[in-house]
């Protein structure tokens, strides 16, 4: 018994507002709504992605109201998705084959695709969809469907894009970077004020081999770009031969890792901190240490899920997926202390065999006690994990054929504490061969779960939207 091949199989069937039934209590003050996205079709009658990476944005909401939950999933009817299912040609931007050629000109041009599978958030009072290229792309907050594509009001060119924008609860904004590729590539730290879609420089640095980042870290004062040595040149996409975006990639761990790390106020490169090279895709919380804040802090704390070199991005092809011979990579939950003046950089291990870090968002940018992750022990299902950051210590949730997404946290409001609240997480029943919505409290005991009409495949990244 494995079944979490039961994750890639091709979802075509939509539904729109369905009451699910609830086994168990839901909170009554839970009253927003919860939206994921991910991929979850990957062929069609004349076409298929190669790359897990690559299939059709899918995205499912749940609304909670009173204790009671509805459902809807959709995909949106974009460029991507026409040319899919109308025309047979997967737009892949990761690594489904296609013109390198075409593929470089449509990169540099802004006509990369629209295919955002990501993540979601709101920006400017819209929901939107993000995936790695700057076509961001707007949705109806209930239906889910295609709004059109999100304008953005500056004149800034971005080539591959952070999908995981930070939001600093005291300002509004939201903060991320791009690599614009060129003669002389180039990192660009950016903010969005809120009530926007303007993207502000806040920094800008030159880079000769510009790597393969896909997520950073904000703390108060700073904000900290975490580079692998996964990297390219812009030249590489036009040599001869198939590939996609990730295949023009070359890991080179002679170059080490590197953290680069500028002030917020200013976009100053302050430090550059150099230490044994990783691969990562996901940044936990980071905060400040010492005396005192900005200037006078003495270090920054950052937590996030490390690999030994890049398989865990190379390594996910769609049929090695589907014949269960791929399986997920395996994380270490590593907390490194970065000092700001004189020292070296350092880390501790705190947990293996993990990924999708969340924390309670009250805890974000200061210290904070716990991380929430999704287990990647993949054997008749995985389980989902409370780590202590202090101590390494871990509470589990675990149930035999049920394979757990990504955990995300939502306070109670008026809470005491950053575990007073619920995980949400959409799991795979491989026995009952249906996916559903499981809401478990802050040490992870069951409250409730809601059977879905069928199997949402393994997707990526969620945000909670509370009602008010």
């Amino acid at each position: 018994m494995t079944g979490y091949e039961l994750g890639f199989r091709d979802l075509t069937e939509e539904v729109r507002d369905r009451r699910l039934e609830v086994e168990g209590r839901l909170p009554g003050w839970l009253d927003g709504s919860f939206v994921r996205n991910g991929p979850a079709r990957w062929r069609t009658d004349d076409a298929e992605a190669d790359h897990w990476f690559d299939g059709l944005a899918h995205l499912v909401r749940f609304q909670f109201d009173d204790g009671e939950l509805r459902y809807t999933n959709q995909f949106p009817r974009t460029d991507a998705y026409r040319k899919a299912v109308g025309d047979g040609s997967f737009a892949g931007q990761f690594s489904s084959s296609g013109s390198y050629l075409g593929k470089l000109k449509a990169m540099l041009t802004g006509d990369a695709t629209d295919n955002a599978n990501v993540h979601a958030t709101r920006l400017d009072g819209d929901l939107v969809a993000l995936t790695e290229t700057p076509n961001w792309i707007r949705l109806d907050p209930e239906r889910l469907t295609y709004r059109g594509p999100l304008s953005y009001d500056d004149e800034l060119t971005a080539h591959h894009v952070t999908a995981h924008l930070q939001r600093d609860a005291d300002t509004g904004e939201h903060w991320g970077y791009f690599t614009k590729f060129g003669r002389t590539s180039e990192y660009v730290l950016f903010r969005i004020p809120e009530g926007t879609t303007r993207r502000e420089a806040v920094a800008r640095v030159d880079v000769n081999r510009p790597a393969y980042m896909h997520s950073f870290a904000l703390t108060r004062n700073y904000a900290v770009l975490v580079e692998p040595p996964l990297i390219t040149h812009p030249s590489k996409f036009l040599l001869p031969g198939q590939g996609g975006f990730i295949d023009n990639y070359d890991w080179k761990p002679s170059r080490g890792a590197r953290f680069r790390i500028f002030r917020r106020d200013s976009g100053e490169l302050v430090e550059e901190r150099r230490v044994s090279p990783f691969f990562s895709f996901h940044t936990a919380n980071a905060f400040e240490t010492g005396d005192g804040e900005g200037a006078s802090a003495d270090e920054l704390v950052l937590d996030l899920v490390a690999y030994d070199d890049a398989s865990a991005i190379t390594d996910l092809s769609m049929g090695a997926l589907r014949a269960a011979d791929g399986g997920f990579p395996s994380g270490e939950l590593r907390r490194y202390r970065l000092p700001l003046g004189a020292g070296k950089a350092s880390y501790d291990r705190l947990a293996g065999d993990v990924e999708m870090p969340r924390f309670s968002p009250e805890s974000h940018m200061q210290p904070y006690e716990h991380v929430f992750a999704q287990s990647t022990e993949m054997t008749d299902g995985n389980a989902l994990v409370r780590v202590d950051v202090s101590t390494g210590e871990s509470r589990r949730w675990e149930e035999l054929g049920v394979f757990s997404g990504e955990p995300v946290f939502v306070s109670r409001p008026g809470g005491d504490g950053e575990i007073d609240g619920v995980v949400l997480s959409l799991c795979l029943d491989t026995v009952g061969e249906r996916s559903f919505l499981l809401v478990l409290d802050g040490d992870l005991t069951e409250l409730a779960r809601a059977p879905l009409p069928h199997i949402v495949p393994f997707g990526f990244h969620g945000s909670y939207f509370p009602s008010h």
